[in-house]
């Protein structure tokens, strides 16, 4: 089974277990829920730490830069 990220209509959130997308949608709809989005858990989680390390990087590189205008002031 796949574990997807769900995020419906009404805006609820879930993590949902299912064998294969189209089982997925299915039993989504037959609970009356409407998909806006929909990923994998393990490329959700990918983007996750990807945007992570990126704001990491950004703030190491800020922050370098300030202590570079300190020394230079």
């Amino acid at each position: 089974m796949t574990e997807y990220r769900v995020v419906t209509a009404c805006g609820r959130i879930f993590a949902w277990s299912e064998h294969d997308y189209d089982s997925l949608i299915r039993d989504l709809h037959f609970r009356g829920y409407k998909p806006v989005y929909i990923k994998p858990m393990s490329e959700y989680e990918a983007e996750i730490m990807a945007r992570e390390e990126q704001e990491r990087l950004t703030d190491e590189l800020f922050r370098a830069v300030e202590e570079e205008l300190k020394h230079s002031a």
